[in-house]
């Protein structure tokens, strides 16, 4: 009897992670259209949880029952539990890294994927010599030595994605609505109650449970998205700049760029080519400003971008390294026009200015460039190559 209890409560347990996952699955909810690769990344660890609960359940099923096809199920199963597990960790690194956008250094990419072929590797090597789990004569599952270095390795990859987001945070890093930890916390816990309490079976209901936190966190997120482009909405500014006055160092810079010649693209060549020199200039935006700040689409072909770290000159940097990023894409990009924009940046104290008046100021300086472009340009120019 108390047999066939312990392992209904393992079926209950893993059937709430595969009702979970696969309520999350069937509304969509990982889905966020102006965040395709992230949504991917969420969906990849879905999949995963939602193996993992199936696969579990059916390792326990075959566990201690005769015959070839029991024994068989039991090596099948817990090598692909294995496996799964060298999936969520590299997904969750990625996953923290595209979110806040820190670029992983190719050395860095290079030692996540070591450890995951080592992984690979060591469960190949398992199929013939018992180093990770090993299977008795009753076709009951063990664990080996080498069972402690995939835990080993999801921590070390779990704990890399906290650093980073607090890392990140450190620097003065604006993050509202991904806390790492919300992912990682019943995680971990079910990573030591399974290793040092043989038998319980938490791990992946409790992955489960942390993609719904993440997922809801990424939806609530989502609200202060820009559709189209997928820098951060005009609400967002509302949003940070009660953050702003809380920091310890008030100080932040401010920039706003505005595109020259929009309406002649949409006039010219369609109001879809509009939409796409838009999603362009956020694209290079985002890629200058990386994890030092945020882009906002402020209105029409309006930016703003706020820096965290208003160290001297950074307006006349960020300044060189959009325009950099602008000239790049003008000659890779083959379009019929040519994008150009004036900016506008200034340093302000957050305890002394509001947000009215940073926006009033930076606006007035990016007309100021911007009647100086003109000063040169034609405002009827053909924005041809």
């Amino acid at each position: 009897m108390g047999v066939g209890i312990e392992l209904t409560s393992y079926y209950a347990t893993d059937l709430l992670g595969v009702f979970l996952m696969g309520m999350l699955l069937l509304s969509r909810a990982w889905r966020i259209p102006t965040r395709r690769v992230e949504s991917k990344l969420v969906l990849a660890m879905m999949l995963a949880a939602l193996a993992g609960c199936i696969l579990d359940a059916l390792a326990w099923m075959a566990d201690g029952q005769p015959g070839a096809l029991n024994r068989a199920a039991v090596y099948a199963t817990n090598t692909g539990l294995f496996l799964l597990n060298i999936v969520i960790g590299p997904c969750f690194v990625t996953l923290i890294a595209r979110h806040i956008h820190e670029k992983l250094s190719p050395w860095r990419r290079k030692a996540i994927n070591a450890l995951c072929a080592a992984g690979v590797l060591l469960l190949i090597v398992n199929l013939f010599v018992p180093v990770v789990f090993s299977v008795d004569e009753n076709n009951v599952y063990h664990r080996e030595g080498f069972f402690w270095i995939f835990i080993a390795v999801e921590g070390v990859l779990m704990i890399y994605g906290l650093m980073i987001y607090v890392l990140a945070r450190m620097r003065g890093r604006l993050l509202r609505f991904f806390p790492a930890w919300l992912f990682i916390l019943p995680e971990a816990l079910a990573m030591v109650i399974q290793s040092f309490l043989y038998g319980v079976s938490l791990l992946w209901t409790c992955t489960g449970i942390s993609l719904c936190g993440m997922i809801v966190c990424l939806q609530k997120e989502s609200v202060y998205l820009d559709k189209l482009t997928g820098v951060y909405n005009r609400f967002y500014l509302d949003d940070i700049s009660e953050l702003l006055r809380r920091r310890r160092r008030g100080q932040f810079a401010a920039m706003m760029l505005d595109m020259n010649g929009f309406k002649e693209i949409n006039d010219r060549f369609s109001h879809a080519e509009g939409d796409a020199a838009l999603i362009a200039v956020a694209d290079i935006l985002t890629d200058t400003v990386q994890s030092s700040g945020i882009v906002v689409r402020f209105a029409g072909d309006e930016f703003i971008v706020v820096l965290d770290q208003p160290y001297e000159g950074v307006i006349d940097e960020y300044r060189r390294r959009i325009f950099a990023g602008i000239d790049a894409y003008n000659a890779s990009s083959c379009k019929p026009y040519r994008l150009a924009a004036a900016i506008g940046g200034q340093v302000f104290d957050a305890a002394r200015d509001d947000i009215t008046d940073f926006l009033s100021t930076i606006d007035h300086q990016m007309y100021e460039d911007k009647k100086n472009y003109y000063k040169t340009h034609d405002r009827r120019e053909r924005r041809e190559r």
